[in-house]
């Protein structure tokens, strides 16, 4: 008896122990389908699994009893002890879960519309479930939907045919409640994603390698940014290749054509390759990749050859139909490169295909940047040769000018007119009145110094031009007596700026010759030098004859067109006015005097 007995324990023992085992591998083959459920239900590649990051607020709006809110209550505290990362409250107001029942008149029909306030970084923001159910359908019935839709908002599923997963009941996969129950599957899902490490679960249970995972989880990110950082460096490699010289914009010489395209080309080649996967070349032998590159170059050195010659034909044509020849000519050569290089390809695979005149949009990408390169290349170089030559022509009428314009200086400004009237002032005031005739041969000195101490100089401070100024208008004023008047005014900000030499005393020569010396009775000059924002003023002002419309000829001023055009371009400007008051204006940048 007592043998049977053990005999019967020993039974037990071992069938209990192999059922426990068992069960062991069910539970780690059970817990891997889970995770493949999640991966086929929750969390897609590249992109996100949606969840709350916050605390979950669920309000109740419309026809809900006192029974329907005991049991969303009671499904609440049980999907709790599921979620670690948020909790869960029945709220009156400000909810983000939002379920509302509405009545309807068909008392048989089930209504359900779901909006969602989603992140594109997986988080949810706010829901709202629409739904009506039947009047007459019982409580137990009732709990089910309200179970069903408060679970079903915890995450964002998408669509997945149940013979695919071979899953059924489940909240998550099935969309008509009746079919479902909230089973261990729905558990595990919510227990593993509102959990502290939901990502790190994932990743140590994902079905696959690492490189798998995280092709998976970032592959479309790291593709692009591959693509991305070999483009910038395709663009730095040509820019480094272009600055040292190794390449340029030009060549005139079929060796160095072919040295410039072939180094450009395989540089863009390399990246472009860099960028892409190279799975497709994995059964390719090194030979064979030799033999590859090998007729890849000769198909290069054709082509490049073609072009060379094909362009040489127009390089005295314009400057547009270059460009348009370039990108027909770069075009034509890149398409052919491609459909060349992808039969070359074929030939070392055992899947022999024949010629093809189509190519891939990636590559009609690279045709369209390699041909906008070009184009951008050429039209620099074309670009500088024009501003080369510009320069020239502007260097020789800058010579020109100042040559001009320093003759101008000696034989205008200092006009034999003005040295006689001055000489005969000082010849007729000899004998009358001795102080104002040395006063006007020292003003007429120091006129003189001033012109051949800074005869080389462009620029000067107003502070000087406009001491040069009144020493001409003191002359002047010795040789009319108290029929001239002169008053200067000066912004304090102006007065150490910068200006062409000999830009005022022309202005002023004007007044007198063509307005104070013209009318009877006593002439007013009045200089006014101002800045306003990055401009300087300097405005002469006289009581004389209104100006004509076109005071140019006879009035001086074509030689201060012409140095204020060669120092300032199109930024300064002569103005002029009769009302209110008669006065020319020059408009010029401020320069400090720094500059």
């Amino acid at each position: 008896m007592r043998i049977r007995l053990t005999l019967l324990l020993l039974h037990l023992f071992l069938y209990s122990t192999n059922s426990f085992c068992q069960s062991e591998k069910t539970d780690s083959k059970g817990e891997q389908s889970y995770w493949n459920f999640i991966r086929a239900k929750i969390l897609p590649p590249n992109a996100y699994a949606y969840r709350y990051e916050k605390d979950i607020k669920v309000q109740l709006a419309g026809n809900f009893t006192h029974l329907d809110s005991l049991s969303i209550k009671n499904n609440i505290k049980e999907i709790q002890q599921l979620v670690k990362t948020a909790n869960i409250e029945l709220v009156d107001s400000l909810g983000n879960l939002t379920l509302t029942l509405d009545k309807t008149k068909d008392h048989t029909t089930t209504r359900v519309h779901n909006f969602y306030g989603l992140s594109v970084n997986g988080k949810i923001r706010s829901q709202e479930y629409i739904f009506s159910l039947d009047s007459l359908m019982n409580q137990e019935k009732r709990n089910k939907y309200f179970q069903y839709y408060i679970v079903r908002s915890l995450s964002k599923t998408r669509y997945n045919s149940s013979e695919e997963l071979n899953i059924s009941s489940c909240i998550f996969h099935e969309d008509d409640p009746n079919l479902t129950n909230f089973n261990e599957l729905d558990k595990f899902l919510i227990s593993r994603l509102y959990s502290g490490n939901f990502y790190d679960q994932f990743k140590t249970n994902f079905n696959g390698s690492t490189r798998d995972y995280y092709d998976y989880r970032f592959g479309d990110k790291i593709r692009f940014i591959t693509k991305i950082l070999g483009i910038i460096l395709g663009f730095c490699a040509i820019l480094l290749l272009l600055k040292y010289r190794i390449i340029t914009t030009e060549a005139n010489q079929l060796v160095v054509y072919l040295k410039q395209g072939f180094i450009s080309v395989n540089c863009i080649i390399f990246f472009y390759l860099v960028s892409q996967s190279f799975a497709q070349f994995e059964y390719i032998s090194a030979v064979k990749i030799f033999k590859i590159w090998f007729a890849t170059e000769i198909v290069l050195i054709i082509l490049l050859t073609g072009l060379f010659y094909l362009e040489k034909r127009s390089i005295s044509g314009k400057t547009l139909t270059k460009l348009i020849l370039n990108v027909l000519s770069t075009t034509l050569a890149v398409y052919i490169f491609f459909i060349s290089h992808e039969y070359i390809i074929s030939l070392t695979s055992k899947y022999k295909s024949h010629w093809s005149w189509d190519i891939r949009l990636e590559q009609i990408t690279a045709l369209v940047l390699f041909v906008c390169i070009r184009l951008v290349f050429n039209f620099v170089s074309f670009k500088n040769i024009q501003e080369i030559n510009l320069r020239d022509i502007e260097l020789s009428q800058l010579k020109l000018l100042k040559s001009k314009a320093e003759l101008q200086a000696l034989h205008s400004r200092i006009n034999p007119h003005f040295l006689y009237n001055s000489l005969n002032s000082i010849a007729a005031l000899a004998h009358i009145d001795p102080s104002k005739t040395e006063q006007m041969a020292l003003a007429l000195s120091d006129f003189f110094r001033y012109a051949i101490n800074h005869k080389d100089q462009d620029m000067i401070e107003v502070s000087k031009e406009v001491e040069i100024s009144e020493t001409y208008l003191q002359i002047e004023k010795v040789r009319f007596g108290n029929d001239l008047d002169y008053s200067i005014e000066i912004d304090d900000l102006a007065e150490k700026s910068l200006i062409p030499r000999f830009l005022i005393q022309p202005l002023i020569e004007n007044a007198v010759k063509h307005g104070v010396s013209v009318i009877q009775g006593k002439g007013i000059i009045k200089l006014e030098i101002t800045k306003k924002a990055d401009h300087l003023f300097v405005k002469v002002f006289d009581n004389g004859p209104d100006f004509p419309d076109m005071p140019i000829s006879g009035y001086g001023l074509q030689s201060l067109y012409e140095k204020l055009e060669l120092l300032y371009g199109e930024s300064a400007k002569i103005s002029w006015e009769n009302q209110p008051n008669k006065n020319i204006c020059i408009r010029l940048p401020f320069t400090p005097k720094s500059v």
